[in-house]
């Protein structure tokens, strides 16, 4: 699998529509108003013999541990791979690759949806509670998952079980 790193002024109509139709088919659900609602830093593609077989991008997004700065963060979103490409480590690579390009950020985070898989990549469970930051103040989000990889600007005092927000967005705030 050859990685293509592409910036947001290089994404193109055919691209959106390569990672639109892979979405669709990894997550058997049309996510296609999900993905036009963000604002990727950077999309990591995966290609096997010029067909794009895996995906993720990177979102800019800002936690705030309690009593603590916020921290940049390098939002990891839509992490798929083709159904008749799974188990070969694709998004393992990508997730590995993924990190060279967060080294402007603070902390790198994900909503996991299968939780050991990303713990063998080195990324760790926020134990403490999560909440969403809204204009009437910090919403717990008690059903919430989160999971963070410390980078080389993460704090040193970075503890995961204090209660944590993240700003409110549309769609899946987590």
């Amino acid at each position: 699998m050859d990685i293509q790193i592409v910036y947001p002024a290089e994404i193109t109509a055919t691209i959106r529509e390569e990672v639109q139709a892979l979405c669709r088919v990894a997550y058997d659900e049309d996510l296609d108003a999900y993905y036009a609602s963000l604002t990727p830093t950077v999309q990591l593609l995966g290609r096997g013999d010029g067909q794009l077989v895996s995906h993720l991008m990177l979102v800019r997004r800002t936690l705030q541990p309690d009593g603590q700065a916020p921290l940049r963060t390098a939002y990891v979103e839509l992490v798929a791979t083709h159904p008749s490409a799974q188990r070969r480590g694709y998004a393992s690579r990508l997730l590995r690759a993924s990190v060279a390009e967060m080294r402007d950020f603070d902390i790198g985070a994900l909503s996991p949806s299968d939780a050991e898989f990303y713990a063998r990549l080195g990324w760790e469970r926020w134990t403490g509670p999560l909440a969403v930051r809204t204009a009437r103040g910090l919403e717990e989000t008690p059903d919430e998952e989160l999971m963070v990889l410390r980078l080389p600007h993460s704090p040193p005092t970075l503890d995961v079980s204090r209660r944590v927000s993240i700003e409110w967005r549309p769609g899946e705030v987590w």
